[in-house]
């Protein structure tokens, strides 16, 4: 097991941590767990992402594999909150680009487990678990391609932004879009299948301001209206976030760069608003709809998910659906074996009859 500082992204292996910023609470580190480790009666088999509110493992239950995610220190709110808005939209129809919450004890309902609890160390650690999902988190496929194909930009933002409206109909904010938060499958065709691992924090007309914690979210990609932390919030905060993946995936690199900087630093460059233009020349009028949607001013952005990705939507060719591999009818599949093997012992019969 390691621990990691989640502001200063510092790593301990053997589980001692110490951090030279004075702002930074290193004693309420994250544990990270290593392959083959468990989590109470859960194996972990490799971790898929380390964000600053939880930490997404492959790992696996009994014979089935699994997603769990574990709230890291000061997020548990976050957690149940999530856990209980993952049951309340499950019950109004699970949404395809979405995780199917499982229940968090094998023989407890989800009902009454939407998300459980174990001591680790000491310490108590909240997590989900979720049926299993294959794909690349967007951060770690940036990583290796900085600037993808723009029409598989496209894709995954209008994907992402179809959940974001789901999640918005439904009453909820999100808040907290980041490249953490996404899982990209590419099909057999190499088609982008996103699926959005995170549903945020917020609650349409709720004050943000009593519940936010700065670990949910990275500051680079907090809307300047939650950081300056006093105008309200909305459908368009949403919209910033969207706009802020695709501005990323268009110039290739963060509206706001945030790597070796401290928090408070990329916060003032946040409420400052300034960002250089993404470069694209080439491609229409997609960078300036990415570029009106991250605006420092909440009413000069698209005011909802909807009218921003009506906006997008021209400039691309519709996603292709995805072949579903066919089942197979085993109901059918024993008739035919059962039809065959008695055609064979009567014709077996009738030959035995023949006279030699």
């Amino acid at each position: 097991m390691k621990r990691i500082c989640q502001r200063c992204n510092v790593i301990s292996q053997d589980f001692n941590l110490w951090c030279q910023e004075k702002y930074c609470p290193a004693e309420n580190a994250t544990e990270i767990f290593d392959d083959g480790e468990w989590f109470g009666p859960i194996e972990i088999i490799q971790p898929i992402v380390i964000a600053r509110s939880a930490i997404v493992y492959h790992a696996r239950r009994g014979e089935e594999d699994i997603l769990l995610k574990v709230a890291n220190v000061g997020c548990e709110e976050k957690l149940r909150f999530e856990a209980n808005t993952f049951l309340q939209l499950a019950k109004a129809g699970q949404h395809p680009l979405l995780p199917v919450l499982l229940p968090a004890h094998p023989q407890g309902s989800i009902e009454n487990h939407p998300y459980g609890w174990t001591v680790i160390n000491g310490r108590l650690k909240y997590y989900e678990v979720f049926k299993y999902a294959e794909g690349t988190i967007l951060r770690n496929l940036l990583l290796n391609n900085p600037q993808p194909w723009y029409q598989h930009a496209g894709w995954i933002i209008l994907s992402i932004s179809d959940v974001i409206f789901f999640l918005h109909k439904a009453g909820k904010l999100h808040l907290c879009l980041n490249p953490d938060v996404i899982l990209v499958r590419y099909d057999k065709k190499g088609i982008p299948r996103p699926m959005l691992l995170d549903l945020g924090v917020g609650n349409s007309g709720q004050n943000i301001f009593e519940i936010w914690n700065s670990n949910y979210n990275l500051p680079a990609y907090t809307a300047p209206e939650i950081a300056d932390g006093r105008t309200g919030v909305g459908p368009a905060t949403d919209v910033y976030g969207m706009g802020m993946l695709l501005y990323e995936m268009l110039a290739g690199r963060p509206a706001v760069e945030y790597h070796l900087k401290k928090d408070d630093a990329v916060v003032r460059n946040v409420l400052d608003g300034n960002f250089k233009s993404s470069g694209r020349i080439d491609l229409k009028n997609i960078p300036q709809i990415a570029e009106k949607a991250i605006s420092r001013q909440y009413n000069l952005r698209f005011q909802d998910v909807l009218s921003f990705a009506q906006s997008l939507q021209p400039n691309f060719p519709p996603i292709p659906a995805e072949r579903k591999p066919a089942s197979i009818n085993w109901r059918m599949i024993f008739i035919v074996l059962g039809s065959l093997l008695a055609i064979s012992l009567l014709l077996l019969l009738a030959f035995s009859a023949v006279p030699q």
